[in-house]
């Protein structure tokens, strides 16, 4: 369905034959070797079930089911979804024309890298490069950003790891990421994590910002290793990474499923949070140690919202199974009645939203008894584990032990809450520990370790390549 109401520009004319030749080239397949970056299609997450954006003079918008150009000026637009069909509305809210889509949003420059849209409710970002693609999915609009490798890539690196490493002998590093994210991309060009695109923009696939995010450090780890990717036996590796490994890198299937054999298990002095080759300028992230309480009357529920049968009332939790650089394997949960949960590799940790699978864990047994006062109308409470066992005195001259699991001294208006027993969790790292250490890498790269060499503990056995 097509409704104008106004004459078609000129400009966009011949757009209609610059598109029968290069379109296809977008869903054209990855090979090892090419002339130039390869395109990607990626998915922007929306704020909202409708598209809001705007451009200038150097785009236009095309109805790819008609094979017509839109007749809008530059400016900004809502697009919705309307009875299976995509209206677009000017800022005003006036309808500009229904169309049944999907839309494409084409730069009419022949160097679209250097051009930009701006899509206002995207989740990660403001301004983009390339052109965009909107279709209907149901009852909502979604977005594609469609670009060259060597453009997203620039949308990516500062969002996945600190530009600011650069400013302190961390190039090599942003280089190591750089690599690392152009394989992690071309291996997934073959592999589309979603049906109608490659990659979305958030975490689990590559969180990506458009070029809203550009630094001027990570566009220089991109430009000194243009088109380099790291292969085994000639085809892109999968090339995980992740923030750190608290001193000791994993293999895959001790995360997940499936093996390759490109990664091993080792030790990784330049990520051990205890530093054991005493480096002056060591860097310890920020998760290198951390601590998570968990109180135990909640674990029923944190199951049941993973998708996992509660135990009712827990009594039991275990470490069934590690690897052998120290990763739960299987954690163990006993509930009353004999009712059993068992949680697999990634399963705790996403269950439990712990920085890692690289922790212990033990029960809050220390007694605690709370006093708490309404003074000054502000509730308040302090724990005073001291006065464990002790006895206190009504004004009845009525003599009560202080357990702190059942009993707490209350003020005038304070809700009567006694804490319950946790579990402690403490451990290292940040992530799942297979292949790049975004921080392990930082301290190889603060010692003068270049990024081949960086790459090359990460991922051993593979080689580097030039694609482009």
């Amino acid at each position: 369905m097509i409704n104008f109401q106004r004459g078609q520009p000129k400009k966009c004319v011949s757009l209609l034959l610059i598109l029968a030749f290069i379109l296809p080239h977008f869903f054209a397949g990855v090979t090892v070797s090419s002339a130039a970056p390869p395109e990607v299609k990626v998915g922007i997450s929306l704020l909202h079930s409708y598209v809001e954006l705007s451009f200038d003079s150097g785009y236009c918008l095309i109805n790819m089911a008609e094979g017509s150009p839109l007749p809008l000026a530059e400016g900004r637009y809502r697009l919705v979804a309307i009875n299976g069909n995509i209206q677009v509305q000017d800022r005003q809210g006036n309808n500009r024309g229904v169309f049944s889509g999907p839309l494409y949003l084409k730069p009419l420059s022949s160097q679209p890298a250097e051009q930009f849209f701006q899509l206002h409710n995207a989740r990660s970002g403001l301004e983009y490069r390339g052109t965009l693609e909107i279709f209907l999915e149901g009852n909502s609009l979604k977005a594609v950003n469609i670009l060259d490798l060597e453009s997203y890539l620039r949308g990516v690196l500062p969002r996945e790891i600190s530009s600011s490493w650069g400013n302190y002998g961390g190039m090599e590093a942003l280089k190591a990421q750089a690599v690392a994210s152009r394989t992690y991309t071309l291996y997934y060009q073959s592999r589309p994590r979603h049906p109608r695109f490659q990659l979305c923009d958030m975490k689990h696939c590559q969180q990506y910002g458009g070029k809203s995010c550009e630094t001027e450090n990570t566009d220089r780890a991109l430009r000194e290793t243009r088109g380099e990717i790291l292969t085994y036996n000639g085809v892109p590796i999968s090339a995980y990474y992740h923030a750190s490994n608290g001193g000791f890198t994993e293999v895959p299937q001790n995360v997940w499923t499936g093996s390759y054999p490109y990664y091993d298990s080792v030790a990784d002095p330049y990520d051990d949070p205890n530093n054991p080759l005493g480096l002056s300028n060591f860097v310890k992230h920020r998760y290198a140690d951390w601590k998570k309480d968990v109180p135990l009357h909640s674990v029923g529920a944190l199951l049941a919202g993973s998708g996992f049968k509660s135990p009712g009332t827990v009594e039991q939790v275990d470490i069934a199974a590690v690897s052998p650089s120290g990763r739960v394997q299987e954690l163990y949960i006993r509930g009353a009645g004999g009712n059993t949960v068992s949680l697999l590799k990634e399963e705790s940790r996403n269950v439990f939203d712990l920085a890692s699978l690289l922790y212990t864990i033990r029960s809050e047994a220390e007694p605690r008894v709370w006093i708490a006062s309404c003074a000054n109308g502000v509730e308040s409470k302090a724990c005073f584990p001291e006065l464990e066992g002790k006895w206190a005195l009504s004004g009845h001259t009525r003599k009560r032990m202080l357990i702190g699991e059942t009993f707490s001294v209350l003020g005038e208006g304070v809700k009567n809450a006694v804490p319950y027993a946790s579990l402690i969790f403490e451990g290292h790292g940040s992530g799942h520990g297979v292949g790049l250490s975004q921080n392990g890498a930082y301290n190889r790269s603060r010692v003068g370790q270049e990024y081949k060499e960086i790459l090359s503990f990460y991922y051993p056995g593979t080689v580097i390549e030039t694609n482009y």
